[in-house]
C-alpha cells in the first residue's frame, strides 16, 4: 500500500524474494508501469522497521519533501562563522538580559530585559540574535536556510533551519557569553501607551537561561530563592508590564485563543513515554506579548521608511465559516447568533469568545473558532493581521528558525544600519520569498502533525480492548471522532460499530441520530469507548462506543 497514491501497488514475487520482505516490511519503490488498472513497482531499498525513528523521519521527509541533511559546503561554511562588520553596535552587556524558553529548547534567539523608570514608565529591551551577520547573502548557508524555510520540531529532536554550529552556538543567546543582536528598545507609559521605539545593532550577554516553569514558580509560587535578586526584580517589572500590555491589546480587539496542545515525551530511542496536555502559564504569555509588540514595532518602522517588506498577514474570516461556528455554539447551548454583524471586526469575535471562556467545552469551541479563521501567511502586501487586530505586523523575533524573520533582519541591516545603504529588496523578490516561505511553513506543520500521529498510534499499540473516557469532537456521516481525556489522542468511532439502528446526521445540531431508538451522538458528548484497532501505517485509531458518561 502506498499512502501518496492511496492505492495498492503490485510487486513481483521475485522482487520480494530478492529483498527478503515479509508482510510488514517497509520499502522504497519506483513506480514502473500499469498492469491493467493496477500500479506496479520495483523495490529500490528496504527501510528499517516502522518502529525506528529514522524510518519515521525518512517517510515524512519523502512524503512532504523537506531535506534532512545539510550540504558539505553548508556545514564547512558554518564551522568558523565570520560575522559581517556592523558600525555603531551598542554595548548592552551591563543590562540584565535573560532568555525564557521551554525545558528542552536548544536554540535561544530572543532575550528580554525590562527596566521600570521612576515615573512609572518601562523600558522593554527585546534583543534578537543577529543571524543576518552570520548568514551571508548568496552563501551555502543562505541557500540551505531558504530551502528549508523553517525549523521542523518533532518529539525529542528537530530538523533545524541552520546548522547547529550556528543555531545552537554562535547565534544562540546562551548565558554568560557575548552575543551579537538586533535590539528593539520600546518605551511604554504606565498606561500602556507606546512612547518611543528604536531598533539598533547591539552586543549583549544573557545573565541566565530560564524556563517558563521556573519563572512562573519564582513569581507566582513564592519560590524566589532560585533567582538572584536583580533578576527577580527584573522579572517582577516584566510581569507588571505584561499586565499593562494585555489590557492594551484587549482594548485593541486582539483575539486570545487558548488552544489545547499536547506534549509527547519520548525516551532516547524515540519511544513514547507519555502523552499529556501541555499547559501554558503566564511566563509563556509574557514572552508572547513582548514578541508580538516587538514584531509590530519593527513592521511599523520599516513601513514608515517606505521600504518593501514581508508581512505576517491574517485576513478577516469568511462569514459563512463564522456562521457555522455560531451553529456549533448553539448546538452546545450558547445562542449568540445576533452578536456578529458585517463587517466583522476582531473585537466582535473577542467578545464572542468571552461568552464561552468558562464553558465545559471551551477547548472544543476554541478549536472550532480557529478552524473558522483563514490561515495566517506571509505576503509582500500588507492587509493587516485580523487575529491580533494589528494594522502592520511582521515576524522579526525568530531568525534562527524562520526564514522570513531572517529576511526582515536583512531589510533592517540593508536599509537602516549600514553607513552605505544598500538598495532595498524589490517587491517581486519579497513576494516570491513570502509565497515560498508560506508553503514551507505549511509543509513543516503537516510533517509535525504526521509525526505526532505516528507517535500516538505507536503509543496505543498493544492497548486494544482497553476502555477510555472521551469527548466527541467532530460528527460525520460515516461516524464521529473522539478525543480521549487521557492519553491525549484522537480516533474514529465508525458508524458500523454503533448499535443497530438507522443512523442519520443532523448537520444543524452536529449529531448522529438513530431513527428507531431516538438515541443521539452529539458534538461535546462525553462517552466511554473501547480501542478496537491501531493502524500504524496510516497512523489511525479506531474505537467502539461503549456507553455515555
Amino acid at each position: 500500500f502506498h499512502q501518496s497514491v492511496h492505492d495498492r501497488i503490485f510487486i513481483e514475487n521475485s522482487e520480494i524474494q530478492k529483498f527478503d520482505c515479509d508482510l510488514h516490511t517497509i520499502v522504497r519503490v519506483e513506480l514502473r508501469r500499469q498492469r491493467g488498472c493496477q500500479l506496479s513497482a520495483r523495490i529500490v531499498e528496504v527501510l528499517p522497521s516502522i518502529d525506528s525513528p529514522e524510518t519515521e523521519l525518512q517517510i515524512l521527509a519523502e512524503r512532504h519533501g523537506f531535506p534532512t541533511q545539510f550540504s558539505a559546503r553548508c556545514i564547512n561554511s558554518s564551522q568558523n562563522p565570520n560575522p559581517l562588520p556592523t558600525k555603531h553596535r551598542q554595548d548592552l552587556r551591563q543590562h540584565n538580559f535573560v532568555t525564557i524558553d521551554g525545558e528542552d529548547a536548544k536554540d535561544f534567539d530572543d532575550a528580554i530585559c525590562v527596566e521600570k523608570q521612576k515615573d512609572g514608565s518601562f523600558y522593554l529591551f527585546v534583543s534578537i540574535a543577529d543571524v543576518s551577520a552570520f548568514v551571508h547573502e548568496r552563501s551555502a548557508i543562505e541557500e540551505g536556510a531558504y530551502e528549508r524555510g523553517t525549523s521542523i520540531y518533532f518529539p525529542g529532536f528537530a530538523i533545524p533551519m541552520l546548522p547547529e554550529s550556528l543555531s545552537n552556538d554562535a547565534c544562540s543567546l546562551v548565558p554568560n557569553q557575548e552575543r551579537l543582536c538586533l535590539t528593539n528598545l520600546i518605551k511604554i507609559s504606565k498606561d500602556g501607551e507606546i512612547i518611543q521605539s528604536q531598533i539598533f545593532p547591539s552586543r549583549i550577554q544573557s545573565k541566565a537561561r530560564l524556563t517558563y516553569n521556573r519563572v512562573f514558580e519564582s513569581i507566582f509560587k513564592s519560590n524566589p530563592k532560585q533567582e538572584d535578586p536583580t533578576t527577580l526584580r527584573m522579572l517582577e517589572a516584566g510581569f507588571e508590564l505584561f499586565d499593562i500590555l494585555v489590557k492594551r491589546r484587549k482594548s485593541l480587539g486582539s483575539i486570545e485563543l487558548e488552544l489545547p496542545e499536547t506534549k509527547i515525551e519520548v525516551d532516547k530511542w524515540g519511544a513514547v513515554k507519555s502523552i499529556k496536555p501541555l499547559h501554558r502559564n503566564k511566563a509563556h504569555m509574557l514572552i508572547e506579548q513582548f514578541m508580538i509588540l516587538s514584531n509590530e514595532m519593527v513592521s511599523e518602522a520599516i513601513e514608515a521608511k517606505g521600504y518593501p517588506s514581508i508581512y505576517r498577514v491574517h485576513e478577516s474570516p469568511d462569514p459563512e465559516k463564522l456562521q457555522r461556528f455560531m451553529m456549533i455554539m448553539k448546538a452546545l447551548g450558547i445562542d449568540k447568533s445576533k452578536e456578529l454583524r458585517a463587517p466583522i471586526r476582531a473585537s466582535q469575535v473577542q467578545n464572542l469568545k468571552r461568552v464561552f471562556d468558562n464553558h465545559p467545552q471551551a477547548d472544543l469551541l476554541n478549536m472550532a473558532l480557529l478552524r473558522s479563521f483563514k490561515q495566517a501567511n506571509y505576503s509582500a502586501s500588507n492587509v493587516g493581521h485580523f487575529g491580533l487586530a494589528s494594522p502592520s505586523y511582521c515576524h522579526f523575533t525568530s531568525p534562527i528558525r524562520r526564514y522570513p524573520d531572517l529576511t526582515i533582519h536583512r531589510i533592517l541591516r540593508n536599509s537602516l544600519f549600514l553607513t552605505e545603504k544598500r538598495p532595498p529588496f524589490r517587491f517581486e523578490q519579497l513576494e516570491k520569498i513570502a509565497m515560498e516561505s508560506s508553503e514551507r511553513e505549511q509543509r513543516a506543520n503537516l510533517a509535525e502533525r504526521d509525526m505526532e500521529d505516528f507517535k500516538k498510534s505507536r503509543f496505543m499499540e498493544g492497548k486494544e480492548g482497553n476502555e477510555y473516557d472521551a469527548v466527541i469532537v467532530n460528527v460525520k456521516e460515516f461516524g464521529f471522532f473522539v478525543q480521549l481525556l487521557d492519553p491525549c489522542v484522537e480516533g474514529l468511532v465508525p458508524m458500523r460499530t454503533l448499535p443497530n439502528d438507522y443512523w442519520q446526521i443532523d448537520e444543524h445540531e452536529f449529531e448522529l441520530q438513530g431513527r428507531k431508538s431516538h438515541r443521539g451522538f452529539r458534538l461535546g458528548d462525553r462517552i466511554k469507548v473501547q480501542l478496537m484497532e491501531v493502524n500504524r501505517y496510516k497512523a489511525q485509531l479506531s474505537f467502539r462506543y461503549v456507553s455515555h458518561l
